[in-house]
């Protein structure tokens, strides 16, 4: 759990550090015929079946993943590494909402609380206006598109959740690129593609490997390990995201992240350890991003 933290968390880097000249259709892009390439090899090798037996649903999963995983590169494109991560990974609250919803599964007992401090900790993040300094505030859209990518991952995940009552987990894998890639080919003609140079390959090729290997690792723990321990790879995820952002980017991390940010930790345990308990059902694995 702790490498499928470190790899998405490196994703999400590598998505900023190209975020000034690639436009991020055209990472998606990349990223999808790279992972789709990948799966349809996975799937022969294990003598699976790509075609599945929802498609519209697996569509709607993919669609969703799509434009989910494109408001958080945007997201990390506009404003520090560490705060894009915090809000992505409010993703599980509004999981429970919606899982509550459409699947009818009941959220448990710490769901209230768990919704009050994720939403304590996304204030304090939010710019609400000039520094004492007389700064500007920073502009609000990343932050509300940050929070809108959680919200669409949060239903896509409710729709693999559906989707693995009938679905091989490998064929819902596949669908996200199958979908994405169509969405983001027409995104990057509208953004205007940008030719990558050799060393912009190299970071387009690694974003698409950190993304699948860490869903990898993230299938593999979820399968050894219970799902209250497995919880904590969304902190690890943070954690990572922060280092990273300073360590590469030169990040600084202020009391007010320092505070949203343990409140958005707190949260997610809160509602992960609470739906294993209340319901006596571990949490499937959440959509690849």
């Amino acid at each position: 759990m702790a490498l499928s933290a470190f790899f998405f968390a490196v994703m999400a880097a590598g998505a900023k550090l190209l975020g000034g000249r690639i436009p991020p259709q055209e990472v998606i892009l990349v990223r999808g015929v790279l992972n789709a390439l990948f799966m349809l090899w996975l799937l022969r090798r294990r003598g699976l079946s790509w075609k599945p037996k929802r498609p519209a649903l697996l569509v709607l999963r993919g669609a969703l993943g799509h434009f989910a995983l494109s408001c958080y590169f945007w997201s990390v494109a506009h404003q520090p590494l560490a705060k894009a991560v915090l809000l992505q990974q409010v993703h599980p609250v509004f999981t429970a909402v919606l899982a509550a919803w459409f699947l009818k599964e009941k959220p448990g007992r710490r769901f209230v609380p768990a919704f009050l401090l994720a939403a304590s900790g996304v204030a304090l993040l939010v710019p609400w206006g000039a520094s004492a300094s007389g700064a500007a505030a920073a502009p609000l859209a990343p932050v509300v598109v940050g929070l809108l990518g959680a919200i669409l991952s949060a239903a896509a995940y409710v729709t693999v959740r559906d989707a693995s009552r009938t679905e091989h987990e490998e064929t819902i894998v596949l669908w996200f690129p199958l979908t994405s890639i169509p969405l983001a080919a027409v995104g990057t003609l509208v953004e205007g593609p940008a030719p990558p140079t050799p060393v912009e390959w190299g970071w387009l090729v690694f974003i698409a490997a950190a993304g699948q290997l860490g869903q990898l690792f993230l299938t593999r723990g979820l399968a050894r390990v219970p799902a209250g321990r497995a919880t904590l790879a969304n902190p690890l995820t943070i954690a990572f995201g922060v280092v990273l952002g300073w360590v590469a980017f030169g990040e600084p991390v202020g009391p007010a992240m320092l505070v949203g940010g343990a409140a958005i930790v707190a949260a997610v345990l809160l509602a992960g350890s609470g739906r294993e308990r209340d319901d006596g059902r571990a949490p499937a694995a959440p959509p690849p991003d």
